[in-house]
Protein backbone atom coordinates (compact mmCIF):
# COMPACT_ATOMS: atom_id res chain seq x y z
CA UNK A 1 0.00 0.00 0.00
CA UNK A 2 0.93 3.98 0.11
CA UNK A 3 0.32 5.65 2.89
CA UNK A 4 2.62 8.19 3.56
CA UNK A 5 4.84 10.12 0.66
CA UNK A 6 6.77 13.50 0.62
CA UNK A 7 6.76 16.12 -2.16
CA UNK A 8 9.80 18.80 -1.92
CA UNK A 9 10.80 18.94 -5.61
CA UNK A 10 10.34 22.96 -6.31
CA UNK A 11 7.43 24.39 -8.31
CA UNK A 12 9.81 25.35 -11.44
CA UNK A 13 10.92 22.02 -11.60
CA UNK A 14 7.33 20.13 -12.01
CA UNK A 15 6.04 22.50 -14.28
CA UNK A 16 9.51 21.88 -16.48
CA UNK A 17 9.68 17.97 -16.18
CA UNK A 18 5.94 17.33 -16.60
CA UNK A 19 5.05 20.13 -19.03
CA UNK A 20 2.29 21.65 -16.87
CA UNK A 21 0.69 23.89 -18.57
CA UNK A 22 -1.87 25.54 -15.97
CA UNK A 23 -1.03 25.54 -12.24
CA UNK A 24 -4.26 25.86 -9.80
CA UNK A 25 -2.94 26.21 -6.46
CA UNK A 26 0.54 27.66 -5.31
CA UNK A 27 2.83 24.45 -4.55
CA UNK A 28 4.96 24.01 -1.05
CA UNK A 29 7.59 21.49 0.57
CA UNK A 30 5.64 18.89 2.12
CA UNK A 31 7.80 15.75 4.16
CA UNK A 32 5.04 13.84 5.40
CA UNK A 33 1.77 13.74 3.63
CA UNK A 34 -1.07 11.60 5.32
CA UNK A 35 -4.46 10.31 3.85
CA UNK A 36 -7.41 12.97 4.29
CA UNK A 37 -4.74 15.78 3.63
CA UNK A 38 -4.63 17.70 0.33
CA UNK A 39 -2.05 16.04 -2.15
CA UNK A 40 -1.02 17.89 -5.87
CA UNK A 41 -2.43 16.31 -8.62
CA UNK A 42 -2.60 16.28 -12.48
CA UNK A 43 -5.15 15.51 -14.84
CA UNK A 44 -5.40 16.01 -18.88
CA UNK A 45 -8.12 18.26 -20.35
CA UNK A 46 -8.56 19.37 -23.50
CA UNK A 47 -4.89 18.78 -24.44
CA UNK A 48 -3.58 20.38 -21.41
CA UNK A 49 -2.28 19.22 -18.44
CA UNK A 50 -3.72 20.84 -15.51
CA UNK A 51 -2.04 20.31 -11.96
CA UNK A 52 -4.36 21.30 -8.56
CA UNK A 53 -5.40 19.83 -4.92
CA UNK A 54 -7.21 16.80 -4.46
CA UNK A 55 -8.62 15.22 -1.29
CA UNK A 56 -6.74 12.09 -0.92
CA UNK A 57 -8.80 9.46 0.13
CA UNK A 58 -11.54 8.12 -2.89
CA UNK A 59 -15.38 9.01 -2.07
CA UNK A 60 -17.46 7.31 -5.17
CA UNK A 61 -19.87 10.31 -6.38
CA UNK A 62 -22.76 7.66 -5.60
CA UNK A 63 -21.53 7.30 -2.15
CA UNK A 64 -23.17 9.16 1.21
CA UNK A 65 -19.97 11.75 2.15
CA UNK A 66 -20.93 11.44 5.28
CA UNK A 67 -21.16 7.74 5.62
CA UNK A 68 -18.20 6.27 3.55
CA UNK A 69 -14.55 5.17 4.79
CA UNK A 70 -12.21 7.09 1.98
CA UNK A 71 -10.35 4.81 0.14
CA UNK A 72 -6.48 5.88 0.55
CA UNK A 73 -5.23 3.10 -2.12
CA UNK A 74 -6.56 0.98 -4.79
CA UNK A 75 -5.76 -2.31 -5.83
CA UNK A 76 -4.50 -2.26 -9.64
CA UNK A 77 -5.12 -5.70 -9.94
CA UNK A 78 -8.78 -5.60 -9.50
CA UNK A 79 -9.97 -1.86 -10.78
CA UNK A 80 -12.45 -3.87 -13.25
CA UNK A 81 -13.80 -6.06 -10.28
CA UNK A 82 -14.44 -3.06 -7.96
CA UNK A 83 -17.50 -1.00 -8.23
CA UNK A 84 -15.72 2.25 -6.47
CA UNK A 85 -13.54 1.89 -9.52
CA UNK A 86 -14.05 0.41 -12.27
CA UNK A 87 -15.79 3.09 -14.18
CA UNK A 88 -13.49 6.06 -13.12
CA UNK A 89 -10.47 3.66 -15.03
CA UNK A 90 -11.98 5.30 -18.59
CA UNK A 91 -12.90 8.97 -17.88
CA UNK A 92 -11.34 9.85 -14.38
CA UNK A 93 -7.49 8.99 -14.39
CA UNK A 94 -4.87 11.41 -13.09
CA UNK A 95 -1.84 11.10 -11.37
CA UNK A 96 -0.43 12.63 -7.86
CA UNK A 97 3.28 14.16 -7.82
CA UNK A 98 5.81 12.48 -5.19
CA UNK A 99 9.85 12.45 -4.82
CA UNK A 100 9.46 9.71 -2.15
CA UNK A 101 7.37 7.68 -0.17
CA UNK A 102 7.45 5.56 3.36
CA UNK A 103 6.84 1.95 4.12
CA UNK A 104 7.26 0.55 7.83
CA UNK A 105 9.83 -2.32 8.38
CA UNK A 106 9.30 -4.50 12.08
CA UNK A 107 11.78 -4.32 14.51
CA UNK A 108 12.25 -5.93 17.90
CA UNK A 109 11.48 -2.55 19.65
CA UNK A 110 8.84 -1.35 16.80
CA UNK A 111 8.25 -0.15 13.56
CA UNK A 112 10.96 1.82 11.59
CA UNK A 113 9.84 4.06 8.52
CA UNK A 114 12.08 3.32 5.74
CA UNK A 115 12.12 6.28 3.09
CA UNK A 116 11.91 4.95 -1.08
CA UNK A 117 13.06 7.24 -3.39
CA UNK A 118 14.44 7.42 -7.56
CA UNK A 119 17.94 6.93 -7.52
CA UNK A 120 18.57 10.67 -8.94
CA UNK A 121 16.46 11.71 -6.04
CA UNK A 122 14.27 13.70 -8.86
CA UNK A 123 10.78 13.33 -8.50
CA UNK A 124 7.98 11.21 -10.05
CA UNK A 125 3.99 10.60 -9.81
CA UNK A 126 1.84 7.94 -8.80
CA UNK A 127 -1.05 6.54 -10.85
CA UNK A 128 -3.86 7.45 -9.41
CA UNK A 129 -8.05 8.00 -10.22
CA UNK A 130 -10.00 10.97 -8.95
CA UNK A 131 -13.98 11.25 -8.31
CA UNK A 132 -16.14 14.29 -7.01
CA UNK A 133 -18.04 13.02 -3.81
CA UNK A 134 -21.51 14.04 -3.02
CA UNK A 135 -20.51 16.84 -0.92
CA UNK A 136 -18.63 18.63 -4.15
CA UNK A 137 -14.85 17.75 -2.95
CA UNK A 138 -12.64 16.20 -5.57
CA UNK A 139 -11.20 12.87 -4.19
CA UNK A 140 -8.28 10.71 -4.90
CA UNK A 141 -6.71 7.10 -4.40
CA UNK A 142 -3.38 6.30 -4.98
CA UNK A 143 -2.81 2.57 -7.20
CA UNK A 144 -0.87 -0.06 -5.88
CA UNK A 145 1.10 -2.93 -7.59
CA UNK A 146 3.08 -5.86 -6.41
CA UNK A 147 6.02 -4.86 -4.20
CA UNK A 148 9.30 -4.88 -6.13
CA UNK A 149 12.83 -6.57 -5.30
CA UNK A 150 14.21 -3.35 -3.33
CA UNK A 151 10.64 -2.39 -1.69
CA UNK A 152 9.13 -6.17 -0.91
CA UNK A 153 11.37 -6.99 2.12
CA UNK A 154 9.33 -4.18 3.58
CA UNK A 155 5.98 -4.57 2.22
CA UNK A 156 4.58 -6.55 -0.50
CA UNK A 157 2.84 -4.02 -2.28
CA UNK A 158 3.96 -0.60 -3.49
CA UNK A 159 2.29 2.57 -5.70
CA UNK A 160 2.51 2.59 -9.16
CA UNK A 161 5.10 4.97 -10.02
CA UNK A 162 5.57 6.37 -13.19
CA UNK A 163 8.33 8.78 -14.24
CA UNK A 164 8.82 9.49 -17.91
CA UNK A 165 6.39 11.95 -19.96
CA UNK A 166 5.18 8.78 -22.38
CA UNK A 167 3.84 6.47 -19.51
CA UNK A 168 2.71 9.71 -17.80
CA UNK A 169 0.67 10.82 -21.18
CA UNK A 170 -0.41 7.44 -21.73
CA UNK A 171 -2.49 7.21 -18.99
CA UNK A 172 -3.14 10.68 -18.27
CA UNK A 173 -4.57 11.20 -22.00
CA UNK A 174 -8.17 9.06 -21.91
CA UNK A 175 -9.35 10.18 -25.41
CA UNK A 176 -6.22 9.02 -26.91
CA UNK A 177 -5.27 5.46 -24.67
CA UNK A 178 -7.80 3.42 -23.38
CA UNK A 179 -7.54 1.78 -20.05
CA UNK A 180 -6.09 -1.67 -21.94
CA UNK A 181 -3.73 0.27 -23.05
CA UNK A 182 -3.01 1.98 -20.12
CA UNK A 183 -3.10 -0.89 -18.04
CA UNK A 184 -0.06 -2.02 -18.80
CA UNK A 185 1.97 0.91 -16.99
CA UNK A 186 0.40 -0.85 -13.43
CA UNK A 187 3.36 -2.98 -13.05
CA UNK A 188 6.18 -2.43 -10.38
CA UNK A 189 8.83 0.32 -10.84
CA UNK A 190 12.35 -0.93 -11.86
CA UNK A 191 14.19 -1.81 -8.24
CA UNK A 192 17.33 -0.96 -9.88
CA UNK A 193 16.63 2.82 -10.07
CA UNK A 194 15.23 3.01 -6.44
CA UNK A 195 17.01 3.79 -3.18
CA UNK A 196 15.73 3.12 -0.25
CA UNK A 197 17.14 4.47 3.80
CA UNK A 198 15.85 4.32 7.04
CA UNK A 199 14.19 7.82 8.51
CA UNK A 200 13.33 9.55 11.58
CA UNK A 201 10.56 7.98 13.85
CA UNK A 202 9.39 11.32 13.42
CA UNK A 203 7.40 10.08 10.39
CA UNK A 204 5.50 7.60 12.45
CA UNK A 205 2.82 10.80 13.37
CA UNK A 206 1.07 12.74 10.30
CA UNK A 207 1.03 15.58 12.87
CA UNK A 208 5.38 15.92 11.98
CA UNK A 209 5.90 17.65 8.64
CA UNK A 210 8.94 18.76 9.12
CA UNK A 211 12.67 18.55 7.13
CA UNK A 212 13.68 16.09 9.58
CA UNK A 213 11.41 13.84 8.31
CA UNK A 214 13.05 12.63 5.07
CA UNK A 215 16.90 13.26 6.91
CA UNK A 216 18.50 9.61 7.12
CA UNK A 217 18.01 7.63 10.71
Amino acid sequence: MCGRFSLTTPLEELVSQFLIDEFIEEAYPRYNIAPSQRVLSLISNKGKRKAGETLWGLVPGWAKADKWKPLINARSETLLEKPSFRSLVHKKRMVIFSDGFYEWKKEEDGKVPVRFQLKSESPFVFAALWDRSSDGQVTSTILTTEANELVNPVHNRMPVMLKDNESIERWLNIDKYSFDEASKLLVPFPHEDMKSYEVSRLVNSPKNDVEECINPA
